[in-house]
């Protein structure tokens, strides 16, 4: 029962950073959190990306997207002398990600059984059904933003705008790496 009890906790304690109720610094200082944190946003990650391109690249995103989420909060921490910091705002920014990535999957299957359904011929194209997932995955995108924002702003002791900016910025350079790397391999 007492790992349920922690199992529930750590889980509300995710869900409350994606409320902007916690910061990483409610997390415990655990690598074991941590490698669960990871393990889950990079299998979450690959089922997302493989929903439009095939496994290897789909990992090989991920990979690189996780790397480059890491490169970034080492520096950001780094340069800023709180590197005692590093294991929970990783925990916090990777298990946060799971649940955006929860959230965007079946919204992004739905677009993509559109979009092959209207390319097979088999239905007409769902208008609706795009705008409305669309829509929702915009939603969730600018909430993960702001999440991203908000972890920044505790891990970094900063202001919200520039936490935003901040998740901004790497959202911008992680599509733009994808986009280029999905473009070297098809």
């Amino acid at each position: 029962m007492r790992l349920f009890e922690t199992v529930n906790l750590i889980f509300r304690k995710f869900f409350d950073i994606c409320l902007l109720r916690a910061g990483p610094q409610d997390l415990p200082s655990s690598t074991f959190l941590l490698g669960l944190a990871l393990l889950l946003y990079f299998a979450m990650g690959v089922l997302l990306t493989m929903i439009s391109l095939p496994l290897a690249q789909a990992v090989m995103l991920v990979v690189v997207d996780i790397a480059l989420l890491g490169v970034l909060v080492y520096v950001l921490l780094w340069a800023n002398n709180l590197l005692a910091r590093l294991i929970r705002v990783l925990t916090a920014l990777l298990g946060s990600g799971v649940f955006f990535e929860v959230l965007a999957l079946p919204l992004l299957a739905w677009q993509q059984r559109i979009l092959d359904n209207a390319q097979a011929e088999v239905i007409s194209l769902d208008e609706t059904g795009v705008i409305i997932s669309s829509l929702f995955l915009w939603l969730v995108l600018f909430w993960n933003l702001i999440v991203i924002g908000h972890i920044v702003r505790h891990a970094l002791s900063t202001l919200m705008p520039i936490g935003i900016a901040i998740s901004v910025a790497y959202m911008f350079i992680s599509i733009t790496i994808s986009q280029k790397l999905s473009g070297l391999l098809l």
